[in-house]
């Protein structure tokens, strides 16, 4: 008897038994780059700030208000978060409530004057800034632009003089360009593969803009308005002709405008309803006592009723091509180039940061703003921004972000690439120099020319702008009222444009401030509610809003018959600035 057996067929060796498990990398060469990028900056940009605030004393005024409204929720009287005010957007002070604890506490409390000078406003504005510029290079990497470029781009943006200036000055500038290139790149993500959640976090940075500067509400509605026709474009039916197949896509297009609007939506009525429970004004950023037209007013801002449109034409051009003197260049190369690749997502750069630049423009024409340098900064990303765009390279490779859009698609040729290169080096070059230039002009940088004086004192002393003997004067009245040994709640000064007096202070308790419950109880029973010393700007320009002024008109001039006058601080060249009021009976 035979057995038949079966050939066993060989076992086949398990290959991943011994292959070696390769560790996760925590970060790509290109996390890695944008980590160095951003610490970099970000130290380049605290030195600047540290220069300014703690060496020259070169502080603009509003970035202490800023910085005091965060302080006034902590080390008031009467702390509260209402204490932040309704004037300023809440964003930039929000941020420095955490700062300007720090500087209580060790090893910060070792040097008070980062408190006096308000430094936290600095180091808000700087990590902003930082931001702001990785927010450029990452744009260039989802366009997957060559490493010159990107890094050119970078350049072109981080090492602007203004953008280097307002880095460490501690104003909004910073935060709200952050918000606006978050919202570009995101935008420009979205047009380009259509994910919701890019329109999710581009409405929140819309959000968060509008609660940094209110100049973010036309962005929004440009970004709403392009979103709902863009997204209404693709979605059009094809199956049918006309009005039909538009109206098909209507529905996708309110869908995804809402989503994009509706973070705006949910801060501004945030924002105006704490106004309106907290300070009985809904919008007090724009018709309070302090607001912006009642500013504008008391500084006797012209409009185009006043001079014609000429003079203010030539103001508006003579502002940005001061900020960026290739303005009109690179706008007209950049169009060309996206309307022969039939390229739709060039437009969203314009959309976003060119609807800032237009409300300004009407803003100067109506004469409504103070037409600051500053308020033209949006033309350098708009301009940096721009030629990347146009130049990247979508041709849909594997891996690329960029790989679905309602663009052609199409790629530039090598050498209209290496042009476009060869552009954002030049806008590098000359924006550097005509920028600094511009800053230093009176004409053109009337908050920015006093950096002269830092650069040389023995030509422009700085006795000669405010910004350098305000902070001095400051902490002299301060010293002054710590040494009267006072008690709490006995000096009352209305902190709207003085709020440096209230920071440099070891005692800040013995002042009443604007956010102090029992403020107008005091103002309108001085003697009676324990005040000792009412101190009085001088009731000329933005003076005139003092809620003391308001309330005693001529209290400058006589004492309101309420006081008597204990001191008046001036200037260094001699003019009043401030005057110390002795309640009489007090």
């Amino acid at each position: 008897m035979t057995i038949a057996t079966a050939e066993r067929a060989p076992a086949v060796p398990d290959r991943t038994v011994d292959r070696p498990v390769r560790p996760r990398a925590r970060f790509t060469p290109q996390q890695r780059w944008g980590t160095v990028l951003f610490v970099v900056l970000l130290a380049g940009y605290l030195a600047v700030g540290v220069y300014l605030y703690l060496v020259v004393g070169y502080i603009n005024p509003d970035a202490s208000s800023r910085v005091g409204n965060a302080a006034f929720t902590i080390w008031s009287r009467d702390p509260h978060l209402g204490a932040i005010g309704f004037v300023w957007n809440p964003l930039p002070s929000l941020v420095e409530i955490p700062l300007v604890e720090l500087s209580a506490h060790w090893p910060f409390k070792r040097w008070p004057e980062l408190r006096g000078v308000g430094f936290a406003g600095a180091v808000m504005s700087a990590f902003f800034m930082a931001g702001a510029g990785w927010q450029v290079r990452r744009i260039a990497i989802d366009y997957r632009c060559g490493a010159v470029l990107r890094w050119s781009a970078v350049a072109a943006f981080a090492l602007n003089p203004m953008m280097v200036l307002y880095a460490g000055i501690g104003m909004s500038e910073a935060p709200f360009l952050f918000f606006l290139l978050w919202t570009c790149r995101r935008v420009l993500l979205w047009i380009n593969r259509f994910a919701i959640i890019d329109l999710v976090i581009a409405g929140v940075a819309l959000g968060l803009a509008y609660l940094t500067r209110y100049e973010a509400l036309p962005a929004a509605a440009a970004v709403t308005l392009g979103v709902f026709v863009v997204s209404t474009l693709r979605n059009r039916s094809r199956s049918r002709a006309g009005r039909a197949a538009w109206r098909a896509g209507v529905p996708f297009g309110v869908h995804d405008a809402t989503i994009v609007a509706l973070p705006v939506a949910f801060a501004f009525v945030l924002w105006a309803v704490c106004g309106w429970l907290l300070d009985g004004s809904a919008f007090a950023q724009f018709s309070s006592q302090y607001g912006n037209a009642s500013q504008v007013a008391a500084a006797g801002i012209i409009s185009v009723e006043d001079v014609g449109a000429g003079p203010l034409a030539q103001v508006i051009a003579g502002n940005l091509l001061g900020m960026q003197p290739l303005l009109p260049a690179v706008l007209a190369i950049v169009g060309w180039l996206a309307l022969r690749s039939r390229r739709l997502d060039a437009a969203v750069v314009g959309v976003v940061f060119g609807s800032v630049l237009l409300f300004q423009m009407s803003a100067v024409i109506l004469g409504s703003t103070f037409g600051w340098f500053r308020f033209y900064m949006a033309a350098t990303p708009l301009v940096v921004v721009a030629v990347l765009v146009v130049s990247g390279n979508r041709s849909g490779a594997a891996g690329s972000r960029l790989s679905r859009s309602l663009s052609s698609g199409r790629s530039l040729r090598r050498p209209r690439i290496e042009g476009l290169s060869l552009l954002m080096a030049a806008v590098l070059v000359t924006s550097i120099p005509v920028t600094a230039t511009s800053m230093l002009n009176p004409s053109l940088g009337k908050e920015e020319y006093g950096l002269r004086s830092a650069f040389w004192p023995d030509r422009y002393p700085p006795s000669g702008f405010w910004f350098y003997w305000f902070g001095e004067v400051s902490r002299n009245v301060a010293g002054w009222f710590d040494d009267q040994n006072l008690p709490e709640g006995s000096v009352l000064v209305d902190t709207f444009g003085i709020s440096r007096i209230w920071l440099f202070s070891d005692r800040p308790e013995q002042f009443v401030i604007r956010s102090d419950f029992d403020f107008f109880a005091k103002l309108n029973q001085p003697a009676a509610r324990g005040v000792q010393y009412i101190l009085s700007p001088r009731p000329t320009g933005l003076g005139r809003l003092d809620a003391i002024n308001v309330r005693y008109p001529t209290l400058w001039d006589d004492g309101a018959g309420i006081a008597t006058l204990e001191m008046t601080v001036t200037s260094p060249s001699g003019t009043p600035q401030f005057r110390i009021y002795r309640i009489d009976g007090g």
